[in-house]
């Protein structure tokens, strides 16, 4: 047996004991128009989050873009809306240390070393109905490696999204993702710098920009500064 497909048994495995109500058949909680991230300023931009039942992309494009931050935020907030989400994290990059036990008591964190195990473990999780937001952080995976993901996953993936209403919320290093409803970039406002902290001024010194957005007519890129 290959070590990429003992980790999928073992990830199939690790959702029959966190999300027992697949096996049980118990209905899931209504959908809802957008998912909030907990960042108010990205939620104003979007129309109130992330589309439900659709992909996303975040790119982060260099070293300290402030995506982690964004990322640790969407988990705390979903957390305190009472949500699982699962985290496949491309790079096996996430720091525990920074994130509170309550909110790990609610995420299921693949940890992923190369993109063709990541893209495995998402394929996967997209097909539970339970979890209604899964992330897939390839922000420090290789460029290389990235370019040559064929765009017949993505659209797989979105699929699987429609099926479920599951939010996918793909992070990366710059635009790659096929069919998305929203990308959006990333980034500190010139001249304050990249900290791990949580605290509300970090966050709202992030900028975001709308590189596009399927229900917005198309004209000059959106723009809103925390």
């Amino acid at each position: 047996m290959s070590a990429i497909n003992k980790k999928i048994i073992d990830l199939r495995r690790l959702l029959a004991e966190r999300m027992p109500s697949t096996r049980l058949g118990l209905a899931r909680a209504p959908a809802q128009m957008g998912l909030s991230t907990g960042v108010p300023s990205l939620d104003e931009l979007l129309g109130g989050g992330l589309p439900v039942g659709e992909t996303a992309e975040v790119v982060g494009e260099g070293a300290g873009s402030g995506s982690a931050q964004l990322l640790h935020a969407l988990l705390a907030h979903s957390t305190t809306e009472g949500r699982f989400a699962a985290l496949v994290d491309g790079a096996d990059s996430l720091d525990v240390d920074a994130m509170e036990s309550a909110v790990l008591a609610r995420l299921l964190w693949a940890r992923c070393r190369t993109v063709d195990e990541a893209l495995k473990a998402t394929d996967i999780l997209l097909r539970d109905p339970n979890i209604p937001l899964v992330i897939l952080d390839l922000k420090l995976n290789l460029i290389v490696q990235l370019r040559r993901i064929p765009s017949s996953i993505w659209h797989r993936f979105g699929r699987l999204c429609a099926h479920h209403k599951t939010t996918l919320l793909v992070v990366t290093p710059q635009a790659l993702v096929g069919g998305v409803s929203v990308r959006v970039r990333c980034r500190w406002n010139p001249g304050i710098q990249a900290t791990s902290t949580l605290h509300q001024a970090a966050l709202d010194s992030l900028q975001f920009e709308v590189l596009r957005q399927s229900s917005v007519a198309q004209g000059k890129p959106l723009f809103l500064t925390g």
